[in-house]
């Protein structure tokens, strides 16, 4: 049954029909025109366009609304995805959007958006200097949003955008032995945090903890007692933390002010795969039992609040390795030296990846598997023709 005020159908062999009147020949009455799909939503986007057609007396293809520029098709596409993202997700977007996007090319129109003019925006971004500067990474990812805007638009439209070029770089893992702290180092930050943690420091347990499964910042400031499994020897995790930017808009003076800050979300994890249950060694566990609290209780409680949110805990981090007079890296490196140590331990592809919550072996190998001038000379020393 059509829906109501519209002529579209869904057929008895599943498919949708939408029909509109044609415009009359001279001496003739107008006609009908039908329009197929495999949905309903499909359908009545066809069924608008071709109305439009039949109104401006234009045949062909769909056409973008006139004028339309990348601000716009920038908004279009936020507006239509947002209720299918994390809000973490929709704060990221919207951020670069409108750091990134909208100064630069917010106004020019979607159908002057040449190869030219996409280059000379990257290679601008590439001459900065200092903290403007964005990395390769960053610009990929850049590079990926013009491409599900550019998708919207031929969605909504049929409007088939001319390929741009591929203008950035496949972002390469940035964590290499040679920004990794040498084994000295990571020997003694071990044996300062095992004890603190046993004099019951929650900072230096945590970050132990982290160094031992491989979690993630925001992985490691959501866990709250009941996560750990003591039974079964295990952690699970199944949420992160992040504190993300708000978009908030009020009436002031008569006109709507836009406003911005930040908050913190406690949420599902990176990705699906990130759900995931990692059995712990035997001495952290025992550690942890000796700590156990009230069940709902966070596991690294703050001084403020009931939680130490994640840019806390990497100040607190970074004052440790200063009091250790070790030479600075990011808390993630500690994932790095974890997935390291793994595969210098054997550890195959599979369980490694399934620990780290990878979406795939692949996305492991490529991220972790590297190795330096020693362990080749390692494998290479007993080499024979005949094995």
């Amino acid at each position: 049954m059509a829906r109501k005020g519209e002529n579209i159908y869904k057929r008895k062999d599943g498919c949708w029909e939408g029909r509109c009147r044609a415009r009359g020949i001279a001496g003739r009455k107008p006609g009908y025109i039908s329009v197929y799909g495999k949905s309903y939503r499909e359908v009545k986007e066809k069924l608008f366009l071709k109305k439009e057609e039949q109104m401006s007396g234009k045949k062909g293809g769909g056409k973008l609304p006139a004028g339309m520029s990348v601000g716009e098709a920038a908004t279009l596409w936020m507006e239509e995805k947002k209720g299918g993202w994390k809000e973490s997700t929709y704060a990221t977007y919207r951020s670069i959007t409108e750091k990134h996007i909208l100064p630069q090319l917010g106004r020019l129109p979607v159908t002057a958006l040449d190869e030219d003019i996409y280059r000379e925006y990257f290679e601008k971004y590439r001459k900065q200097q200092g903290q403007k500067r964005l990395s390769e990474g960053y610009l990929h990812q850049i590079h990926i949003l013009f491409g599900q805007i550019f998708r919207i638009l031929e969605e909504k439209f049929h409007y088939s955008m001319q390929k741009l070029p591929f203008c950035t770089a496949v972002p390469k893992n940035q964590l290499t032995d040679s920004c990794a702290p040498k084994e000295d180092s990571i020997r003694k930050l071990e044996a300062y945090l095992l004890m603190e943690a046993e004099r019951g420091n929650r900072t230096c347990l945590g970050i132990l903890l982290s160094g031992c499964s491989g979690i993630r910042i925001g992985e490691l400031c959501a866990l709250q007692w009941k996560d750990i499994q003591v039974e079964k020897g295990t952690l699970v995790i199944h949420k992160t933390m992040q504190r993300i930017r708000t978009f908030e808009s009020e009436w002031n003076g008569g006109k709507l002010i836009s406003k911005t800050g930040t908050k913190i979300v406690i949420a599902g994890p990176k990705s699906r795969n990130s759900n995931r249950e990692i059995p712990l060694p035997e001495y952290l566990l025992k550690l942890l039992v000796k700590e156990r609290e009230d069940q709902e209780r966070y596991i690294m409680p703050g001084k403020k609040k009931e939680y130490t949110e994640p840019r806390t805990l990497q100040y607190q981090f970074q004052r440790i390795l200063k009091q250790l007079n070790i030479p600075a890296f990011n808390f993630h490196m500690l994932r790095h030296i974890f997935a390291t140590n793994c595969i210098m331990q054997g550890f195959d592809m599979k369980t490694l990846s399934e620990i780290l919550g990878h979406s795939s072996v692949s996305t492991t190998m490529r991220i972790y598997v590297h190795s330096d001038m020693e362990r080749k000379k390692q494998l290479m020393a007993g080499y024979r023709m005949a094995a």
